[in-house]
């Protein structure tokens, strides 16, 4: 497999991800969205139960009381990362760029194949969030992994491949810029106010609850005062 290829932008210092494998991706939901009806098998989908076999390999998997599979995680078969990238940074001329190290795996949230999150039983979303979990505390005890990001494409615009409810989880060994201007942006609030920005912003949205759209013991979920996208939470 051809390894991808991590660039900086000289000009922004964003790194840009360049991976010849996801272009291999299957086209399984242009097929789906022609047809009026999704089934709760399909024989061709690799994610459905009893197919399996069609898998390259399971990373872990949650079951319930009785053994049935609830959800699993598999290696992506196309990529954007791979373990065997390098870290190391290499110039070409006056840029700088990364052998695509990494990991892409893909978390399978339901056996049935037309069984959405919106849909799902409060229990199902719950093996979906424990399996993020597992596989967020498992990759991140490996030192060459900087970032962790769980993201689900969902519809042909979001970029979705297959029908089967899936999310996607990929592990860095560099943290984009983006991510580090907050990081540092929270250290500049405590240097000059001695609190977490963070807390002052949960403790403020949970006292005038304007923003609020649900809150229990653990978890509270609101839209930011300056959201930056529709529907932000």
């Amino acid at each position: 497999m051809e390894l991808s290829d991590i660039r900086q932008n000289k000009i922004t210092k964003q790194w840009v991800i360049y991976s010849p494998a996801r272009k291999k991706r299957p086209k399984d939901f242009h097929m789906h969205t022609r047809k009026s009806h999704v089934p709760a098998h399909d024989n061709t989908c690799p994610f459905c139960q009893g197919n399996e076999h069609k898998l390259p390999s399971v990373i872990m998997q949650i079951t319930d009381a009785n053994e049935e599979w609830k959800t699993k995680v598999v290696p992506n078969k196309y990529p954007a990362l791979t373990p065997q990238g390098s870290l190391e940074r290499v110039t070409r001329g006056i840029y700088l760029s990364i052998q695509g190290y990494g990991h892409h795996e893909v978390v399978i949230e339901t056996p049935f194949h037309d069984r959405q999150l919106g849909i799902m039983a409060a229990d199902e979303i719950g093996f979906v969030i424990e399996t993020y979990h597992r596989r967020y505390v498992d990759l991140m005890q490996k030192d060459e992994n900087m970032m962790i990001i769980i993201f689900r494409n969902h519809g042909l615009r979001a970029g979705t491949s297959l029908v089967h409810p899936h999310s996607q989880i990929i592990a860095t060994g560099m943290v984009p810029h983006h991510i580090r201007w907050r990081e540092e942006e929270a250290q500049h609030y405590y240097d000059e106010r001695g609190r977490c920005i963070f807390c002052d912003v949960l403790a403020y949205e949970l006292n005038h609850v304007q923003r609020i759209v649900s809150e229990n013991d653990s978890f509270a979920a609101f839209v930011p005062y300056a959201a930056e996208v529709p529907f932000e939470v």
